[in-house]
């Protein structure tokens, strides 16, 4: 059997893997487990629309991609998503967004409507850690005032996740929490891995369960080496990999030069829990946050050639790669107070003079 959020979510996978192809609603019920009448209720109470609904605004949207996309034939693509006439497709189409498929085609860009029903289905919940039943946080998105205005929102959060959001400068409401962007490039894919990684990523930072940052950095390399642009590591992992005993709960990158920001954003979109956007504060001309078994945030630094050799180096995974020096962590520590980690890192400098 599956807690509601994993039955959403793999009903939105099934849904989606193969959206022309989807199995009948008894059979997808029944790789879950439960009755046709059942997994449709709680569909229906998790996410505000039936689950025929969703399947249908789902058809409509990837629709309106094949029309903005393709030369296909309306008719055609009409067919394909199970209308049994162009008319019939025109009416459903129209009445979602507000214009005749053959117009839509016309258009020069997307239409908002079709924009924001990429996010519709993002919604997932965070289980409390606990036996008896109690109320769950609900991770979900949500478009405000204007369709390139977004809103990630969690609400019913227990408190002891409180700090976690105060500390990312979120809104707070009551028991509910607020974090808005504008203008987010690729938004798509942050509204996704919020809602399918948000879970973790929040007992990971709080320290609720230990977070793979070894893995998570390998994968990062993967990725990074891909780019060939100059990186380093800050924060915990910078430490741990100097061999001073710290638990790191995410993994801190520092992309050493600006010219990279917009290649590097534009390939770790697809990974973001927090978008990566340009930015003016703290040295750094842009930042965000992905997520890759663990969180892993990424700034980039205003210098258009920064000096690599004023860097420490380590072996991680066979290789050697960048991080900060003893002395620039120590500074940072300072700056943020924390006493226990500047005495450590204090140490390490000894050892490493004497």
């Amino acid at each position: 059997m599956f807690f509601l959020r994993d039955m959403i979510r793999l009903l939105k996978c099934w849904i989606d893997e193969d959206i022309e192809n989807i199995p009948p609603l008894s059979e997808l019920a029944g790789r879950l487990g439960y009755s046709v009448f059942y997994v449709s209720k709680k569909f229906h109470e998790a996410e505000g629309i039936s689950l025929r609904e969703y399947i249908t605004g789902r058809k409509l949207c990837q629709a309106a991609d094949k029309l903005y996309t393709t030369t296909e034939r309306i008719i055609d693509i009409a067919v394909r998503y199970d209308y049994s006439s162009q008319e019939a497709f025109s009416r459903a189409f129209k009445k979602v967004y507000g214009v005749p498929p053959a117009v839509y085609r016309r258009t020069q860009k997307p239409l908002p409507r079709v924009e924001k029903t990429e996010l519709l289905g993002y919604m997932g919940t965070v289980g409390p850690n606990k036996k008896n039943r109690g109320n769950q946080m609900k991770l979900y998105v949500k478009q405000m005032q204007d369709w390139n205005y977004y809103g990630l929102y969690a609400e019913d959060v227990d408190e002891k996740y409180w700090d976690y959001f105060k500390a990312g400068l979120w809104w707070q409401l009551g028991g509910s929490f607020i974090k808005t962007y504008d203008n987010v490039a690729d938004f798509r894919y942050c509204a996704q891995n919020y809602v399918n990684f948000g879970e973790l990523s929040i007992k990971q930072l709080t320290g609720e369960i230990p977070a793979p940052w070894e893995n998570a950095l390998d994968l990062f390399i993967g990725e990074i080496d891909k780019l060939g642009v100059d990186w380093y590591i800050h924060g915990s992992v910078a430490l741990a990999l100097w061999g001073i005993n710290v638990t790191p709960k995410d993994v801190n990158i520092i992309i050493a030069n600006a010219p990279d920001f917009e290649k590097v954003r534009a390939h770790f979109a697809r990974y973001a829990i927090a978008p990566i956007q340009p930015c003016d504060e703290y040295g750094m001309c842009g930042g965000g946050q992905i997520f890759m078994e663990a969180a892993i945030s990424i700034w980039t630094q205003k210098q258009d050639r920064y000096d690599m050799s004023a860097l420490g180096k380590a072996s991680c995974k066979g290789r050697d790669v960048y991080l900060s020096s003893l002395e620039m962590l120590r500074k940072d520590n300072e700056y943020y107070g924390r006493d226990e980690r500047v005495a450590l890192i204090e140490e390490k400098l000894l050892k490493t003079k004497g």
